[in-house]
């Protein structure tokens, strides 16, 4: 049997939500659910609480990174508002928004300041005509760079002192 994979460049949305709800578990962990009783909150988004029940936004797109990244911000912000709180019982708002796109979204460093924000390196495939999703571990990206330490280098000054200046310094 031969296996025909190739990049997905164009998914509709629906589909891509299925395979995010079907991997939630690779991406936060077993125990990780849907919230009951959530307001539908946008096609690209899923409220979910991960194994230790933790409330987790989800945005996600498969193209366009800074897309997933301001949907999910405005999806927070919606969701903390006191009117979300009147569709639960117990509501907490998320604690952290994870965005899931093919590469770093441009403002993430500088959102994540503000809340927290992290993301995850996804991309759809199509393996014989079903979909699929690889989910790759971001590395660890050092924010500040270290310092580099100063080091002091002798200066070479040469003498503009006359003779008779010169011995007088060097005696004191």
């Amino acid at each position: 049997m031969t296996l025909q994979i190739h990049a997905v460049t164009e998914i509709e949305p629906s589909d891509l939500r299925s395979l995010v709800v079907d991997n939630l578990g690779a991406l936060l962990g077993e125990g990780a659910r849907l919230v009951e009783n959530m307001p539908q909150i946008d096609g690209c988004c899923l409220a979910t609480s991960d194994t230790h029940n933790g409330s987790v936004l989800l945005s996600f797109d498969a193209v366009d990174p800074q897309r997933a990244l301001l949907t999910g911000l405005a999806r927070v912000d919606q969701l903390g508002s006191e009117m979300a709180a009147l569709f639960l019982q117990d509501y907490q708002p998320p604690a952290e928004l994870l965005v899931l796109a093919p590469a770093a979204p441009p403002g993430l460093t500088l959102f994540s300041r503000a809340c927290p924000v992290s993301w995850r390196h996804i991309q759809v495939l199509s393996v014989n005509g079903e979909f699929g999703m690889v989910i790759n571990p971001v590395a660890e990206e050092t924010t500040a760079a270290e310092p580099i330490p100063l080091q002091r280098q002798p200066t070479i000054v040469e003498s503009v002192l006359n003779p008779e200046e010169e011995q007088h310094f060097s005696q004191l």
